[in-house]
């Protein structure tokens, strides 16, 4: 399951996305999130990315949105950064099912 999130923290409630994927997880489940456009500023949160180590989450940022936003120095370690190519690998090789969450 490949969960798209693109606000920041301040519009979407993080703790309700991260318990269905805590769930999904805990079913056996892969769980990937992609933080695109402002969602990126989460990824950059000790406590976010410990969650999402925690809940064996893997998590993605898009470079280009971090660094537009001078992010990218401040993504969590075990957050891994995508380009576009990155981004279309994820959707249409890695994933049958997408949530996007605006």
């Amino acid at each position: 399951m490949l969960i798209i999130l693109s606000k920041s923290q301040s519009v979407n409630d993080y703790n309700s996305i991260l318990k269905i994927a805590e769930k999904a997880s805990e079913k056996g489940e892969k769980v990937v999130i992609l933080h695109i456009q402002d969602a990126c500023i989460v990824a950059t949160l000790d406590e976010y990315c410990k969650r999402l180590a925690e809940g064996r989450i893997d998590a993605y940022v898009l470079s280009g949105d971090c660094e537009a936003r001078g992010l990218l120095e401040k993504v969590g370690r075990d957050v891994k950064i995508v380009d576009y190519k990155g981004w279309v690998r994820l959707v249409m090789k890695e994933h049958d099912k997408i949530i996007s969450w605006s």
